[in-house]
């Protein structure tokens, strides 16, 4: 194996464990002999690659990666890196594509990609809608504490009427949503339309963005809605990863 291979392998390890590797886990999960992994770590900290912690004597990324790192998050916005994602996932699936932000206690559609099927666009970019009444109104609500909800939206909702909704039940489907990461909704803001969506964070430029696929609700069953949750939690945890969003650091809970 060549240096630049290895050098690879050392960073996905690193990535994979999400913490600084010793010479043992190179040893351990790379099955390299201990007087190659020991070699390696200490040329990549020479370089600048790598630096090594005194006190636990693991090796973290170095200061030549962490400014390489921020190039890259600068260099690239969140919309740009969910847009794409999102064409690639409509051209695979012929599904409409949204991506949306809460505003206020509303969720406002930024762009559309249109899909193939009979459902195309539906709304409009600009368009808004009560956030508790679509999947990524709440992929976004998802991504506030119990508290900043309860304390942003428990008034805001109304008891009665057309966008009626229980507090205590929307709560616990929040909290649903925080533990596989993704929403979906049949025939709700929109009658004959189903969505699934998730959200990502940017910890740098604190935007929070959601992105969906919508669908005819006829084709809402439990297979297709699981199948396309994958797909979406798949892309979100690759854009997750690029900007550092620690909540898709996590390791898939399919």
């Amino acid at each position: 194996m060549s240096i630049l291979n290895s050098t690879a392998a050392i960073l996905r390890l690193m990535s994979t464990l999400k913490r600084g590797v010793t010479v043992s886990d190179v040893v351990e999960h790379l099955q390299f002999p201990k007087s190659t992994a020991s070699r390696l770590l200490k040329q990549l900290a020479q370089a600048g690659f790598l630096a090594r912690d005194g006190a636990s004597l693991a090796y973290q990324p170095g200061l030549m990666l962490l400014e390489v790192a921020h190039l890259v998050r600068r260099n690239s916005s969140l919309t740009d890196h969910i847009e794409q994602a999102l064409r690639d996932l409509c051209r695979l699936t012929g599904h409409t594509g949204y991506l949306s932000v809460l505003d206020g206690h509303d969720v406002l559609v930024l762009r559309v990609i249109p899909g193939v099927h009979a459902l195309r666009v539906i709304r409009n970019p600009g368009s808004r809608s009560p956030a508790w009444r679509t999947s990524t109104g709440r992929a976004l609500l998802s991504r506030l504490s119990p508290h900043q909800f309860d304390s942003q939206f428990r008034a805001a909702i109304p008891a009665t009427g057309e966008h009626a909704m229980p507090f205590e039940q929307l709560s616990d489907n929040l909290a649903a949503v925080r533990q596989c990461r993704w929403a979906s909704a049949v025939n709700e803001a929109v009658a004959g339309a189903a969505s699934v969506s998730c959200a990502v964070s940017d910890p740098n430029s604190g935007e929070t963005i959601a992105f969906c696929l919508t669908f005819p609700a006829s084709m809402a069953n439990e297979s297709e809605i699981d199948h396309l949750a994958r797909q979406l939690c798949a892309a979100a945890a690759d854009i997750g990863t690029k900007v550092g969003d620690s909540y898709w650091f996590r390791r898939s809970l399919f």
